[in-house]
């Protein structure tokens, strides 16, 4: 789902970005292969990211090392984990389904899970899962991971002593072997492109072979799936190219609804700038296929291919791994695979690196790659092209500095010092929160001064911390991403913003207070408790209207619930990310004695609140708010709210 903080124009001038690239220098004391193992001479080939510590921030692996994002970079250093064995880490990816990181090295012919015992994935058991044939450099220079068996989790892609295999993950990883099955025979232990290249829905792969009596891959083969797995695929021959094939990605350039396959070469020494990247495309008429040269130049041995500028179409970022000048390019697509180049950096050299990543969950892409030659750094080019002063957010709202955050689905107006919402408008203006400075008497305040969201901390030094009107935090954009601390330090939460809802992640507490997450506000703009309905996990839509003035507020075991109104079709809903979840409550308050007669009030809907006005929760806690497009008016929405639910608790 795409995460966005802001609606942020880029600077073009001639179809050039220019994003503000700033380089981090992630390592550069680095060790190489050799250090500890023979060969001598051989460096690392591994570079994946994913999160290890589930912080929401990727770290990276490579080589035997991972290397820990910090959450305030690049104030704080990036911190480094050593595996305890000389492997190259080649895979990020969720092996068994626990919160538990896991890492995929090689050290062929041998493939070893690393599966972390400790939540921040600093400390790994290991496990071997495999045997590929060892390459003429040991290490396979040739990995991917995807979805190449419906269902399931990702296959392993690798290039051994000249073959393609693939390797699957097992239901219970630990008990049962891996099957690992040739797939592409009679190829290199170069590149794998993944992609679905005869269009009928699966993913096919394409790669480099040797031609007869010749020990570098230049022919370009392409192997079908045909839902087969226990026999080698088909191949068909694309082209025959002037140097060795090197990296390969698979990927729609022009539009035209059928992909092409881009190919970088290698030239070594590479002391001359005659390598070129290619695409090809397949003709219409028959089953040959066009060159396209994109550029020739150093060698290029680092190929991504993706939207780099969130446009629509495929661009294609490279680096050079020799030359003078070592440049890291960005090629932009007008969507009719016509290229303008962006040089984003100089004299960084990159082997098998030059990957896209959104390393800090800002909603762009940033890059990291690792070196060869210059095998001691590891590189990060963090894209601040979505980054703007949060001083320009700010406006006044109930005499109160307020960020201003706007998405496709909501504003929020959001209390700098409060740490809380106070307004949260839908599409059509309606403000679902309507926070105002009048009486915090009981029940008057249920009018203005209760109200807000999350309004977390109650009583204590810290009592009003994440509720507006309280001037109990500081709150700040980082990456783009809203945090707040309370005065004391002894609470921090942040929040990140996606198109159709938010989510709140708890990051410190007080270990001597609980707390809850609570919505008080006004559904639809207005407190009409008879026009309201509501839902959760236990029923749903139903009209009553819980008074809680007169003792009548629903507790239950609560893991989320909407409320909505009943002419108006956008619902608003909460969900706590838990298997577990504590009680919660449900009811309306009125500002007077008339309870849900009165003329204002309002909601009163939270997780973690017991019957006593007592919090419940004491831990690291994830909640979201958003709001369904949708009226509930009856069990089938209910349902099909209930299932909506669930993919956008799995996507965030």
């Amino acid at each position: 789902m795409k995460n966005l903080f802001l609606t942020i124009s880029l600077c073009l001038v001639g179809n050039i970005l220019y994003p503000q690239w700033e380089y981090r220098a992630i390592d550069s004391m680095k060790q190489k292969w050799g250090d500890w193992n023979e060969p001598e001479w051989l460096r690392y080939f591994g570079l994946d990211a994913g999160d290890v510590d589930h912080d929401g921030l990727l770290d990276i692996v490579s080589g035997r090392y991972i290397y820990h994002q910090p959450k305030q970079e690049p104030a704080n250093p990036w911190k480094r984990t050593v595996l305890d064995d000389n492997v190259d880490g080649i895979f990020i990816l969720d092996v068994d389904g626990d919160p538990y990181a896991d890492i995929v090295a090689q050290a062929l012919p041998n493939m070893y899970w690393y599966e972390a015992v400790n939540r921040k994935g600093t400390r790994y058991v290991r496990q071997k899962i495999a045997e590929v044939p060892a390459t003429s450099h040991i290490n396979s220079q040739g990995f991917e991971k995807a979805q190449i068996i419906p269902g399931g989790k990702q296959e392993l892609l690798i290039a051994g002593n000249g073959n393609v295999y693939l390797i699957s993950i097992p239901e219970n990883p630990v008990e049962m072997a891996w099957p690992t099955q040739l797939i592409g025979p009679n190829t290199s232990d170069e590149g794998i492109g993944v992609g679905d290249i005869d269009g009928d829905g699966d993913l096919d792969i394409a790669c480099g072979r040797r031609p007869d009596g010749e020990e570098e891959p230049k022919i370009l083969v392409w192997f079908e799936n045909e839902g087969q797995f226990d026999t080698p695929w088909k191949d068909h021959y694309v082209a025959q190219t002037k140097h060795p094939i090197d990296r390969v990605k698979i990927g729609d350039l022009n539009g035209d609804g059928k992909v092409e396959i881009i190919v970088a070469e290698e030239r070594y020494p590479g002391l001359e700038p005659d390598s070129n990247v290619l695409w090809f495309t397949r003709n219409n008429s028959d089953d040959a296929w066009i060159t396209s040269t994109l550029t020739t130049q150093y060698s290029s041995n680092n190929l991504d291919v993706l939207d780099m500028d969130s446009d629509g179409d495929l661009d294609i970022l490279t680096a050079e791994h020799k030359g003078e000048q070592l440049e890291v390019q960005l090629w932009l697509n007008d969507g009719n695979a016509t290229f303008t180049k962006t040089v984003l950096d100089t004299g960084k050299e990159n082997h098998l690196g030059a990957k896209a990543f959104d390393m800090d969950s800002d909603g762009d892409l940033d890059i990291i790659g690792a070196a060869w030659d210059n095998y001691r750094w590891v590189h990060y080019w963090k894209n601040r092209s979505k980054h703007e002063e949060a001083d320009s957010l700010i406006t006044q709202y109930q005499g109160k500095d307020h960020y201003v955050i706007t998405t496709k689905a909501v504003t929020y107006y959001y209390d700098i010092a409060g740490g809380g919402f106070s307004r949260m408008l839908d599409k059509y203006g309606n403000d679902w929160i309507a926070f105002k400075q009048i009486s915090s008497d009981y029940p008057q305040g249920a009018a203005g001064t209760f109200r807000g969201i999350p309004n977390m901390v109650y009583q204590g030094d810290d009592n009003g911390a994440g509720h507006p009107g309280f001037d109990q935090c500081t709150s700040w954009f980082e990456d783009g991403k809203l945090y707040s601390e309370s005065v004391s330090k002894k609470w921090k939460w942040r929040w990140t913003f996606y198109d159709d809802h938010a989510q709140l992640e708890v990051l410190t507490t007080d270990p001597e207070r609980n707390y809850w997450f609570l919505y008080e506000g006004t559904p639809g703009g207005k407190f009409k408790p008879n026009s309201y309905y509501f839902g959760s996990p236990t029923e749903g839509p139903v009209s009553k209207a819980p008074d809680f003035f007169k003792g009548e507020a629903q507790f239950q075991s609560l893991a989320w619930a909407y409320v909505g109104v009943k002419d108006l079709d956008v619902t608003f809903y909460m969900a706590h990310s838990t298997d577990t979840p504590k009680k919660g409550l449900i009811s309306y308050l009125g500002n007077s004695e008339a309870g849900i007669q009165s003329k204002d009030g309002m909601t009163v809907f939270g997780f973690g609140r017991g019957e006593t006005t007592n919090p419940l929760f004491n831990d690291i806690e994830t909640f979201i708010i958003g709001f369904y497009p949708k009226a509930i008016r009856d069990q089938a929405e209910h349902h099909r709210f209930s299932e909506f639910l669930t993919t956008t608790l799995t996507k965030k």
